[in-house]
């Protein structure tokens, strides 16, 4: 028996709409200036999908953050907050990313909606939330 077929997240996604980033990142220790800076950033994602297998570019003017990683097998990397350890794994069509860092674990989920835009949220370790809505370029 083959696996299930999954939703594609291929392609070239910008962000469109984003809610309470200032909290998320307030909760993750980022100072004010940052925060500042962060909140005028565009953001565009490019996600190349082959399988369980993925390419994820993260691009805004102050950073462009590149991530492979498999499903179910953990990556580690480093960002503006410091040194992470992700493991992603499908939930139905939801990607769901467990990610530890020296602030705690960070949960992410990313998936398609009724209306085609990609959402991507962010939960810090105190529970803070961050959603953010993207369009297919």
């Amino acid at each position: 028996m083959s696996p299930p077929k999954r939703v594609d997240l291929s392609g070239t996604w910008k962000m469109v709409h984003v809610e309470n980033f200032d909290a998320y990142l307030q909760a993750l220790g980022i100072g004010f200036v940052l925060r500042a800076i962060a909140k005028m950033l565009s953001n565009t994602q490019i996600i190349e999908q082959d399988g369980d297998s993925f390419y994820v570019k993260d691009i805004n003017t102050l950073q462009t953050h590149e991530v492979t990683f498999q499903i179910g097998v953990p990556v580690e990397g480093t960002t503006v907050i410091g040194k992470y350890r992700v493991t992603v794994t499908w939930d139905g069509d939801v990607l769901r990313g467990h990610t530890e860092t020296d602030k705690g674990i960070i949960r992410t989920e990313r998936y398609i909606q009724e209306d085609g835009t990609m959402l991507y949220s962010m939960t810090a370790p105190n529970g803070v939330k961050t959603t953010q809505i993207f369009v297919k370029q």
